[in-house]
């Protein structure tokens, strides 16, 4: 992948997550294993997840294509993922998911963790001297 390559499949995968979440919000909890009728009595909850990935997506696109810094969208993305893994991880300890899509949850947020990781790493660099990002656009 080119150094833009990364980027753009983070925020078109992001941006592809969100506008599921908002327009087939029943579609998603059921995946989780919730009953109809529970899942659109809560698909307000999928919206709002929708709609934080889908700004998170747009701005971390709009960065790319105008020059702008992407490193802020990126951690910002990071740290949304980390939190969903972390919560599905809970969920299904607790046993609010099902084990089989609870886990499946917990390893989409992960791999979002592993690509942004990856990808701050990699076409971010930290100014070792100072211990500051250097500036990449």
């Amino acid at each position: 992948m080119t150094n833009r390559a990364p980027i753009l499949l983070n925020g078109l995968t992001r941006t592809t997550v969100g506008l599921t979440a908002l327009t087939r919000p029943v579609r998603i909890i059921r995946a989780t294993g919730v009953d109809r009728v529970t899942a659109e009595k809560i698909a307000w909850l999928a919206r709002l997840a929708g709609i934080r990935d889908l700004a998170l997506g747009a701005g971390l696109l709009h960065a790319q294509l105008t020059g702008a810094p992407t490193r802020g969208w990126l951690f910002a993305g990071l740290l949304a993922d980390a939190a969903d893994a972390a919560v599905f991880t809970h969920a299904t300890t607790r046993r609010q998911l099902p084990p089989a899509a609870g886990t499946a949850m917990a390893a989409a947020a992960t791999g979002g963790v592993a690509l942004a990781a990856t990808t701050l790493t990699r076409h971010h660099p930290t100014n070792t001297r100072t211990g500051t990002a250097a500036p990449v656009a």
